[in-house]
């Protein structure tokens, strides 16, 4: 079964979340949360704090 995000994995995307926004490459989606390697590491933010996901142009 393809998820919708998982179209956005391997590409640059913004996470808007209620506390910060989070730049990087969409690089694991579960359940409980997505996965971005960002300029400054690695960064796992839980579904329940997310607002929107975008993909960037490249």
């Amino acid at each position: 079964m393809v998820r919708p995000l998982d179209s956005l994995i391997e590409k640059n995307v913004i996470v808007y979340t209620s506390i910060a926004d989070y730049r990087g490459i969409l690089k694991e989606v579960t359940e409980e949360s997505v996965a971005l390697r960002g300029r400054t590491g690695w960064h796992e933010i839980p579904m329940e704090c997310i607002k929107e996901i975008r993909s960037l142009p490249e």
